[in-house]
């Protein structure tokens, strides 16, 4: 049962304007970039005679450097605070954007995917640090609608893209998706940074009666001590493992849409209904992990398995539908999993530097996956065998998530029985 009960309530009153600011964040500075790249592989291909692999390795570069930045960023944030952090997240994403005025040769094109890599996981990273020091109980729920930004952004930015590179080209379109930024984004983001003041790492939630006391540690001993126990290992894989499927699918949507024959019309439209059932699927995913956490994960993980099995069949409407829904889920899952899971384990303790870490890890899946993925397709010329391998990966990394124990999570749970008996 979806659960909203008056503890979230009371979340979700005293601190929604963080979410909306960080729901306006997502949408104009981080999905402007990511929905607009598949869209790119196909005219810079067309342009400068680049290969698949070297159009689509743009996004391996941006999500490696992503994985540099988390680690910087995450622990940045517990020292410095999220707005600043956030601030330079997304200016540096604008910048990218205009940079795309001027490709003129590869190198070129990978610098805009380092900047890109910074804007992009730094931003994401401060987002999920700013949900989990405002909510507590809700945090699942609360990250999803705060992801409600970048669903957003799959409905419109395919469909805006689509439309500008028709009518502009897509240097000066890439530009044009850079205007949110500046005008909206940046200054929604100062008034945060000069008007809401979040809690800090040393006064975030009180402890709850009779759970444990965790003690204050350093942060790099902490870390040292977390790099000991099984959920930390069994996190890291399956985070990596996940999204390697799920940026491969993302990357390469356009090109599979396209080998089956499906128009770049009909592609945007098909791409923009994940983003509008994932708005739905961010918030659902959110609130099982909330009722259920790595259990509920293990289970939307298999779903991202279902959908690389349908993407075999996309030609029928009713296999291209269902894709759809469970891509959009799936999808939703898989940028929540991270910060609330890691939570459940680990409570809010240096918990900037811990997201960082694990978004280290998942950027480094998104790295690879779309690499693979153009590496397998040059191999056997058809995307049929990385969509087999992707599919047996997605049921190992639910098989990971199984193993993982969410102590604090079940402490949280069994104070709050406790309260209520």
């Amino acid at each position: 049962m979806f659960r909203f009960d008056e503890t979230f309530r009371e979340e979700f009153k005293e601190n929604w304007p963080s979410l909306l600011i960080g729901f306006t964040a997502l949408f104009f500075g981080f999905s402007a970039p990511a929905y607009a790249l598949p869209f790119l592989y196909p005219e810079v291909i067309q342009e400068f005679g680049w290969d698949v692999e070297q159009a689509t390795f743009l996004s391996s570069v941006k999500y490696f450097t992503g994985a540099i930045t988390c680690l910087v960023v995450g622990r940045l944030l517990d020292v410095t605070g999220v707005w600043i952090a956030l601030i330079l997240s997304i200016f540096i994403g604008g910048l990218a954007l205009l940079g795309f005025l001027w490709v003129e040769s590869l190198s070129y094109y990978y610098f805009l995917g380092v900047l890109l890599g910074i804007a992009g996981p730094g931003a994401m990273v401060s987002i999920f640090v700013l949900v989990a020091r405002s909510f507590k109980a809700s945090q699942g729920t609360a990250t999803g609608i705060a992801l409600l930004g970048t669903g957003l952004g799959g409905v419109v930015m395919p469909l805006l893209t689509a439309y500008l590179i028709g009518e502009l080209g897509w240097r000066m379109s890439m530009a044009v998706l850079s205007c949110g930024i500046w005008f909206i984004a940046l200054p929604l983001l100062l008034y945060g940074l000069l008007r809401i003041k979040l809690p800090s790492e040393n006064d975030i939630h009180p402890q709850i009666k009779n759970a444990p006391i965790v003690p204050k540690t350093k942060a790099w001993t902490h870390f040292l001590g977390v790099m000991r126990g099984k959920n930390f290992w069994f996190m890291a894989i399956a985070f990596f493992t996940i999204t390697v499927v799920d940026q491969a699918l993302t990357q390469h949507q356009v090109l599979i849409f396209g080998d089956l024959g499906i128009s770049t019309a009909q592609s945007a439209f098909a791409i923009s209904g994940i983003g509008l059932f994932s708005m739905i699927g961010r918030i659902i995913a959110g609130n099982i992990l909330d009722t259920t956490s790595n259990k509920g994960m293990a289970i939307l993980y298999t779903v991202m398995g279902m959908t690389a099995a349908l993407a075999f069949l996309l030609t029928n409407p009713v296999v291209l539908i269902a894709y759809v829904v469970f891509r959009a889920l799936s999808h939703a899952s898989v940028m929540i999993d991270g910060p609330v899971i890691a939570r459940h384990c680990y409570g809010n303790n240096h918990l900037g530097l811990l997201l960082g870490i694990f978004t280290a890890m998942a950027n480094l899946g998104s790295s690879a996956g779309p690499w693979i993925m153009a590496r397998l397709f040059a191999v056997s010329n058809s995307y049929d065998l990385p969509l087999i391998i992707f599919v047996i990966l997605s049921l190992f990394s639910a098989t990971c998530m199984l193993f993982i124990n969410p102590v604090e999570w079940k402490s949280e749970r069994k104070a709050k029985l406790l309260q209520t008996q």
